[in-house]
C-alpha cells in the first residue's frame, strides 16, 4: 500500500507540474487588419538583414522568416534567404521550428550594433533549427539541431486595439553549432521586422 501511495503521489505531482507549465505558457497573437484586432490565429513574416559565418567566412543575406500562429502557439513554418546565390542556397531542415517566449530583463540594445528596442521586451527562443549553408561555407549548422534566442519588442501589449500597431523588431545574435548567426548590425533596420505585428500575452 505504501508503494501505491508513493506512486500516486508522484503521478499527481508530475501532473501538477505539467499543468503549471501549460498555464504559464505565452500566447502569441497576430494583428488581423480585416477585423482591426488581435487574433490567436494568423501568419506573420519577419524580414530583414542577417548573416551567417563559419571560420571567418560570412554570408550576408536578407531573411524572410514565416511564423504561423495557431490557437496562440507560434512556430516557424518557412525560412528563405536572398541577396546572393549562396543565400538562396541556404536550406532549412526540420520545419516547423518551435517558438517560445519569456520576459526579457537584459540590456537594451541587447548587443552592440542592435537597435534600441521599444518596451515591452520579450526573449524569443526558436528551437529545433538546422540550416545547410552552401559554398563557400558548405556546412550544416549545427550537425543535429540547435536554437537561437533573440529579443522582440512587443507592440501594444495591453489596452484597446490601436488603429495600426507599430511593427515589431527582432534582434538576435548567437551560435548554431560551429556557425555564428545574427541580425546584421551594419544594415538598417539592424533587425527583423514583423508584418503584420504580433504580441505576446
Amino acid at each position: 500500500m505504501s508503494k501505491l501511495r508513493t506512486a500516486l503521489f508522484a503521478a499527481v505531482s508530475a501532473m501538477t507540474l505539467l499543468g503549471a507549465g501549460s498555464a504559464g505558457a505565452s500566447t502569441f497573437q497576430v494583428w488581423d487588419s480585416a477585423i482591426s484586432n488581435w487574433s490567436n490565429n494568423g501568419v506573420t513574416h519577419f524580414t530583414g538583414p542577417t548573416s551567417a559565418s563559419y571560420v571567418g567566412i560570412s554570408i550576408p543575406c536578407n531573411a524572410d522568416i514565416t511564423v504561423s500562429v495557431v490557437a496562440g502557439v507560434a512556430t516557424v513554418t518557412n525560412a528563405t534567404f536572398s541577396g546572393s546565390t549562396a543565400c538562396s542556397g541556404i536550406v532549412p531542415y526540420f520545419l516547423p521550428w518551435a517558438v517560445t517566449a519569456a520576459p526579457y530583463t537584459g540590456g537594451n540594445p541587447p548587443f552592440a550594433g542592435a537597435p534600441t528596442l521599444s518596451p515591452v521586451l520579450s526573449s524569443i527562443t526558436i528551437s529545433g533549427i538546422k540550416l545547410y549553408l552552401p559554398p563557400p561555407i558548405n556546412i550544416n549548422c549545427p550537425g543535429t539541431t540547435g536554437s537561437i534566442t533573440g529579443v522582440l519588442d512587443v507592440t501594444d501589449q495591453l489596452g484597446a486595439p490601436p488603429a495600426a500597431p507599430t511593427p515589431n523588431r527582432l534582434a538576435f545574435k548567437g551560435n548554431l553549432g560551429p556557425c555564428a548567426v545574427q541580425t546584421r548590425t551594419s544594415t538598417a533596420p539592424n533587425s527583423l521586422v514583423a508584418n503584420p505585428a504580433v504580441r505576446i500575452l
